[in-house]
């Protein structure tokens, strides 16, 4: 379900990354060359890539002015990423991209609980993401199959080996 929060937020990602490929198009260190530099780089691009910007700007042209400097914000810290994470984060966004409606607006629900998750539990989250990511392949199938068994559990057995891990935790 799209909220106007979801689709800010989207708004926002999509015209952070706009701007930061109108800024790093438009830098340069002179101002002369610079017009002829983005006049030339204009017209190396085919028209699909032309109306696709010309889109985009009408999009930025629509934002207030807290909304575009909120956006040059996360440019400038998008920039200050190093280059794995940019690339990391590029890719996400290529993936994103490449999926049916469903299943972006599956990402933007999860997307959407994370965002209403308080912080402690999203630093839990965090670290187990992280353990988990440091376990062995033999270690990960072992948490697998236990998964599987947890998932075939009834809720009052599932409740069950709560209280016993809880139990052992105490002692």
């Amino acid at each position: 379900m799209n909220t106007p929060r979801t689709n800010l937020t989207i708004l926002f990602f999509l015209a952070t990354l706009l701007l930061g490929l109108a800024m790093g198009f438009a830098q340069t260190t002179e101002a002369k060359s610079s017009e002829e530099d983005a006049a030339s780089r204009w017209q190396k691009l085919s028209p699909e890539e032309k109306e696709q910007l010309r889109q985009r700007f009408s999009k930025w042209e629509s934002l207030s002015e807290d909304q575009r400097n909120a956006l040059h914000e996360k440019v400038k810290a998008f920039k200050a990423l190093p280059d794995d994470e940019r690339s990391r984060i590029r890719e996400n966004y290529k993936r994103f991209t490449n999926l049916n409606e469903k299943q972006k607006a599956a990402v933007r629900e999860k997307y959407s609980r994370w965002q209403r998750l308080p912080v402690k539990e999203k630093e839990r989250i965090r670290q187990l993401n992280k353990r988990l990511k440091n376990l062995t392949p033999a270690q990960r199938q072992k948490l697998m199959r236990q998964y599987r068994r947890w998932q075939q559990l009834t809720p009052d057995q599932r409740e069950k080996v709560r209280r016993a891990i809880q139990k052992n935790r105490k002692q």
